[in-house]
This record gives structure tokens, sequence and C-alpha cells, in this order.
């Protein structure tokens, strides 16, 4: 998967003031009112990190600790499943909690506003 234009512009704007950490109200700031699938925003934070943009910092430990090892997990389980993975599947592939996975996914959809 390959991220849209628009969404590439966005991630060039996040690095261009070079290394830094970003929370995820920031990011979630910047996508704005904008579509955007739990997919892309895995990409958009693993793209941001290959770029030393780190991700997280003021939200909650889980949320920050765990949201990409929940969407990586998640998209690995939809693949394998052909349909979308419940909590509890993420959780015991993963070795989080249930609680844990839910706390991510709740911020990804706060990234999806």
């Amino acid at each position: 998967m390959t991220l849209r234009p628009e969404l590439l512009r966005l991630v060039g704007d996040l690095v261009a003031p070079g290394p830094r950490r970003i929370t995820l109200d920031e990011l979630g700031d910047a996508i704005g009112a904008a579509a955007i699938t739990v997919e892309e925003i895995d990409l958009v934070i693993t793209t941001l990190e290959e770029r030393g943009v780190a991700v997280g910092g003021d939200a909650p430990l889980p949320a920050t600790t765990h949201l990409g090892t929940v969407l990586r997990t998640a998209r690995q389980l939809r693949a394998e499943l052909g349909r979308t993975p419940s909590p509890d599947e993420i959780a015991a592939r993963s070795a989080l909690s249930a609680q844990d996975v839910r706390i991510a996914l709740f911020a990804a959809q706060i990234l999806q506003r």
C-alpha cells in the first residue's frame, strides 16, 4: 500500500522541521477532517518514524506505546482471516491485554476525525 498524494504532502509537512516528536493529537490535527483508513494511519505513522519523526508522547501510555503494534497486527490478521479481527484476537496475537488493544484502537479512531 502506498500513501495517497495528499497524505504524502502531510508527511512532508510534518517531516520538514526535522527530527522531532509529535503527539497523536498533533497528528490528528494535521489530518483534520480528511477521510483516512486505519491502514493509512498506520502507514503515515510508519513513514513518519522512518523519516525521523517519533509519534506519540502526550496521549495515555498504552495508546502511544501499542498503537503501531495493534495496527500492524490487525492488518496481518485481516489478511489471514479475510475479515476484521476482534480486539481479543489482536490481543492474543500481539501478546497485549485486550484493554491495551481497545485503547490503541480508540486512539486510531480519534486520528480518523
